[in-house]
């Protein structure tokens, strides 16, 4: 999308950027594969100051350790950790005994877990896929979706996600996620803001215009963060990431939906007792024996 028409600015367009999208719109391009933008992903992750792009180490630590004691496995039970990103989770998984497969659609993250896992000697399988697409059948003891993945689909998204992880699963075995509350959201008002970058920024590297928007979808428990960019030649993309937030209600209707038992739950993935206050909620489910 241009903003500059026959050399003139075109206001039907710039009025564009104002209008609340339809619910789940989708982006032009997928900036998981945008080479620059998963590079800046990538940094995200590593920051071991922010919990933006990946939970901080010491936290990372803490819940594998605590979920490895929770399910007890048997020593080389097989593990699928969907969304690995650079491998956090996967190789301290590795770590505790577990046979791991990451999947991950950004190419620099998938690269980088590759490097890291040659240079520790870890047996570690990556691969750069949209789990969308997986197609496994009873393979799995575990399957992870932590940081609030499935919260970022749509709901047509989700329920195929949930129907194919269910396959993959051998039976009885866990499907360890977390989700966002309406909590998370407590500080996210409905706002419009903007800054020029003439720098590096995190989704262009020559100069443009950043507009973000924070907008709701009360009815639909959607929020969304709309980034628009316009670059000095009229050009003008959008990029949208969707956040889905659940209740307890709602979470153990989507497990009871797709036939998964809820074991338990907490207010993260390290055991702290679940609080209605509670910015997340740590869950694993069961697919059941028969």
């Amino acid at each position: 999308m241009n903003l500059i028409n026959n050399g003139k600015l075109d206001f039907s367009q710039l009025e564009s950027i104002t209008k609340k999208p339809k619910l789940f719109t989708k982006d032009e391009v997928n900036f998981w594969q945008d080479p620059y933008i998963s590079e800046h992903i990538l940094y995200a992750h590593l920051d071991d100051e922010s919990d933006e792009g990946s939970r901080k180490y010491e936290t990372v630590i803490k819940s594998v350790l605590w979920l490895s004691e929770y399910m007890n496995m048997p020593k080389g039970a097989r593990l699928l950790d969907l969304g690995c990103g650079p491998g956090l989770y996967s190789e301290h998984f590795h770590g505790q005994g577990f046979k791991v497969t990451g999947i991950d659609f950004s190419q620099n993250s998938i690269d980088y877990a590759k490097e890291e896992a040659k240079a520790s000697e870890y047996d570690i399988e990556y691969i750069c896929q949209n789990y969308l697409e997986i197609d496994y059948s009873n393979e799995f003891d575990v399957i992870t979706l932590i940081y609030g993945d499935l919260c970022v689909l749509s709901h047509q998204e989700r329920d195929l996600l949930l129907t194919k992880v269910r396959k993959a699963l051998k039976p009885g075995g866990y499907l360890i996620f977390d989700l966002f509350t309406k909590q998370y959201f407590k500080k996210g008002h409905e706002n419009q803001t903007w800054y020029l970058s003439r720098e590096e920024g995190f989704w262009k590297e020559e100069e443009h215009l950043l507009l973000h928007e924070h907008i709701k979808y009360k009815k639909d428990k959607v929020r969304l963060e709309k980034y628009t960019l316009i670059m000095n030649n009229g050009r003008m993309q959008n990029y949208h990431i969707w956040k889905h937030y659940f209740s307890i209600k709602r979470a153990k209707e989507m497990m009871k939906q797709h036939q998964f038992k809820l074991k338990d739950f907490w207010s993260d993935l390290c055991g702290k007792p679940y609080e209605i206050e509670s910015s997340w909620i740590g869950m694993i489910a069961q697919k059941p024996l028969k």
